[in-house]
């Protein structure tokens, strides 16, 4: 949920009095992929109503914000951008679309925190509409307590577990090391904290045929002593789980627009995959090669988790801003998956397969939850969207997760909305223990 290569990045609320423009120009391009070239299109459009609104404009931006709903309705943020743009020209039944729309992907707002929106909630028609967001924004709780750190400055991020040992493994975003949880609940750090030349942990995943941990770093200003010079580091790391002595890493030189390794997985081979989503690239990792080489997409645009299939044929990947992607191993083609009727991949963190579906980590839309998508036959297709989990009184900012037996385990408690762009806790963000929550994930 970083703020930095897209995300959570992309959460850019059109309300409250102010529009902050997504970045790009007003000007739609075209790439001739049809779902990007559609977020371009409301992309293009939200701009343009950013610039409106700050000039006073109401109807340019009440006009612009319908636009990039129509074009991207998938998206939530342009969505509820529509809803609050049209309550200020007094558009009643465009507030109403926009809300039910929302609604209709499974998502709510606090709608009477909205004071562009609270008094129109007075009128009978909007009686459903409320109660709906309502219903979507409460607790449905089908997950339990996995496991538990004490320490309230930890910020954990990624996840990974090891059935052999049944122990639990989570990268330290501020402390730049990996922490392993037995399963009586002791905790061991794997290297000492604020090591030289690592930088925060990002990504954790444990490799049973080698018997190490792959671990991506990056450099970044919210981890602890960051000075300008860390934004060089990039690397992946192979780790001995027995004593934590790193064996060997693969560095990436510096970039224009910077390094952030947020996730990684291993295939079915022993191949690594690494997904950067500040360039953005996917690199792999070939077990029988020496470098990380790059795959690009004009698909690419924020990428976060991985998830390669147990044949080998494919690897998913989780775009924050294009939704779910899928990379075909043999041609190297990437396809954008197609939503099922009703739900958005959009704002996907970290994601695995299981049983011919991805569980996905959904902390991009409000509020957060963790969604099971099922694919067709030929996994090109969500044919179904199950809502997992929404612990949202437990798990208010949710990470990654890894299967652990019949379990979905995953981060409930990161820190990324607690501090600021520097790393700088802010004012009232109540600091909790780091917190691992179970759910059950039954067969499809």
């Amino acid at each position: 949920m970083t703020r930095f290569g897209g995300r959570r990045r992309f959460l850019l609320v059109l309300g409250t009095g102010l529009v902050v423009g997504t970045p790009g120009t007003s000007v739609a391009q075209v790439t001739g992929h049809p779902s990007v070239d559609s977020a371009n299109v409301a992309r293009a459009a939200w701009a343009r109503a950013a610039v409106a609104l700050r000039t006073g404009d109401a109807a340019t931006a009440s006009r612009e914000s319908m636009r990039a709903a129509a074009a991207w309705p998938i998206q939530p943020v342009y969505l509820w951008g529509r809803a609050t743009a049209a309550a200020r020209v007094a558009d009643t039944s465009g507030v109403l679309q926009a809300l039910s729309d929302l609604a209709a992907l499974g998502l709510g707002a606090d709608l009477r925190s909205e004071r562009t929106i609270a008094p129109l909630l007075l009128l009978p028609l909007f009686a459903a509409v409320t109660a709906r967001h309502d219903a979507n924004r409460a607790p449905l709780v089908g997950s339990v307590v996995a496991g538990m750190h004490p320490d309230t400055t930890f910020w954990p991020e990624g996840i990974d577990y090891d059935a052999r040992t049944e122990r639990f493994y989570i990268g330290s975003v501020r402390h730049r090391t990996v922490a392993e949880l037995a399963g009586d609940g002791s905790w061991r750090e794997l290297w000492p904290r604020d090591l030289p030349g690592v930088g925060a942990v990002l990504g954790v995943r444990v490799d049973t045929a080698r018997r190490v941990l792959w671990v991506t770093t990056s450099g970044i200003p919210q981890m602890h002593g960051y000075v300008p010079a860390d934004s060089a580091i990039a690397a992946l790391l192979r780790v001995r789980m027995t004593d934590g002595v790193i064996e060997r890493r693969w560095n990436l030189s510096p970039s224009q627009r910077g390094h952030v390794l947020g996730d990684l997985a291993i295939g079915a081979n022993g191949d690594v995959f690494i997904s950067d989503s500040g360039e953005p690239v996917l690199y792999r990792l070939r077990s029988t090669g020496d470098r990380l080489e790059p795959i690009t997409s004009p698909l690419f645009r924020s990428l976060q988790g991985v998830a390669p299939t147990p044949d080998g044929r494919a690897v998913y990947i989780a775009d924050y801003s294009h939704g779910l992607l899928r990379l075909d191993i043999a041609s190297g083609g990437v396809t954008r998956v197609d939503d099922a009727a009703g739900s958005t991949t959009l704002g996907c963190d970290g994601i695995v397969w299981h049983d011919g579906a991805i569980i996905a980590v959904q902390n991009g839309v409000s509020p957060a939850r963790i969604m099971r998508f099922v694919l067709d036959s030929d996994g090109t297709r969500i044919s179904r969207a199950d809502l997992l989990d929404r612990n949202s009184t437990v798990a208010d900012e949710p990470t990654i997760g890894t299967m652990a037996g019949g379990r979905f385990v995953y981060v409930a408690t990161s820190q990324w909305e607690k501090h600021d762009d520097r790393g700088v806790h802010r004012d009232g963000a109540r600091l909790g223990p780091v917190v691992l929550l179970a759910v059950p994930v039954r067969p499809r």
